[in-house]
């Protein structure tokens, strides 16, 4: 099989672990950033896998997997054509563990190295944290990488224990995410992401929302990835339905808020029902909606971290708000002409002491 053909495979295989919206026919996935999409090609080192999480495509047991091997320098090569051609900005590796974790990690450091010292290559790079790595792994990989993650898969040790035996939040990798807290804090050009499964067991949205709240304020991630369970043939969850997208893009919302908007954990207790968060309605609407005592909110008066709260308004149209408002008082709806999602703003405030229903 030729390198061409191991990368399509290793490629399309990677979409198992995917954040972002795939394309096969090149191979290559759209990252989402804050200047837009930007193509990353996404590999696996390898398929083949010492662990057996009950989820996993790669799990050890499962049969009709292509177990394959892409060497430091195949991958690096690879890329580099690609690159070259304009096609990909960025890598992103990850890979099954296979002999041991300090292995696949070493083969993953030096895929990076490679591809930094040897081509001189000087983009983006973003490294998975294998379960089990050593602490000079680690620091070897904050080192070549201008990403790292390790995925936590999901908010409870006992969980993952069910879902993934062999693997520890308490005693791998949460401490894996404080020390590369501690190795990147100040550097500019480096982060760390993780992921969470979402469904594959019986958590609630409760402890994963209490999770995000404290991988945010406590390590500063800048992204925390969530999954919607969707079941693989030959699992041993291959009959669990699939988890509803929804719920994904509801978790996502709240880490966004949490991140973004100075939100926490103890919001959003009010507005879930039973645990989890409904379905039908953002997380920002509903809590504005749980707190009756603070709307409708004066536009001229209220202070940038309550506009900032309000449905429909971000950080720039909050700033926006407060610029019009210092050159004359707000008292029409044409005041705030060119503003986004007027409609739904007005709903929950009032210019002048004045309420407006844009039809």
């Amino acid at each position: 099989m030729d390198l061409q053909q191991k990368l399509r495979i290793m490629s399309r295989l990677a979409n198992f672990e995917r954040d972002g919206e795939f394309n096969f026919e090149s191979c290559i996935y759209e990252a989402s950033t804050p200047k837009g999409k930007v193509p990353i090609l996404k590999l696996m080192q390898t398929t083949m896998c010492d662990k057996n999480c009950i989820y996993c495509a790669f799990r050890r047991d499962r049969e009709g997997v292509p177990r394959l091997f892409l060497q430091p320098e195949e991958i690096a090569r690879g890329f580099m054509e690609l690159y070259n051609r304009g096609r990909v900005k960025g890598l992103f590796l990850s890979s099954g563990i296979f002999g041991s974790a300090e292995f696949t990690m070493e083969k993953l450091i030096d895929t990076a190295k490679i591809l930094r010292d040897k081509y001189g290559f000087k983009g983006y790079i973003h490294l998975k944290l294998m379960p089990g790595a050593s602490t000079q792994s680690v620091e070897e990989a904050v080192k070549v990488a201008n990403r790292v993650s390790i995925n936590l898969e999901t908010s409870k040790e006992e969980r993952l224990k069910n879902i993934a035996k062999g693997k520890s939040i308490l005693k791998d990798m949460l401490p894996k995410i404080e020390l590369v807290d501690r190795l990147i804090r100040g550097q500019r050009g480096k982060s760390q992401i993780t992921q969470m499964m979402v469904g594959v067991g019986d958590e609630k949205d409760e402890e994963i929302i209490k999770a995000v709240d404290f991988l945010n304020k406590r390590y500063r991630m800048s992204r925390v990835y969530f999954s919607a369970f969707f079941p693989i043939k030959n699992t041993p969850l291959e009959d669990k339905p699939p988890e509803n997208p929804i719920r994904e893009h509801r978790l996502y919302q709240v880490d966004f808020l949490i991140r973004e908007y100075g939100f926490s954990y103890e919001d959003f207790k009010p507005i879930l029902m039973n645990g989890n968060l409904p379905l039908d309605k953002d997380p920002k609407e509903l809590w504005f909606l749980a707190h009756p005592e603070l709307f409708p909110v004066e536009l001229n008066t209220a202070d940038y971290e309550l506009l900032i709260r309000v449905p429909g308004i971000g950080k720039e149209t909050a700033k926006e708000i407060i610029r019009r408002r210092k050159v004359k008082r707000l008292t029409q709806p044409e005041d705030l002409n060119g503003i986004r999602n007027l409609k739904k703003i007005l709903k929950y405030t009032t210019l002048n002491g004045k309420h407006f229903n844009l039809p």
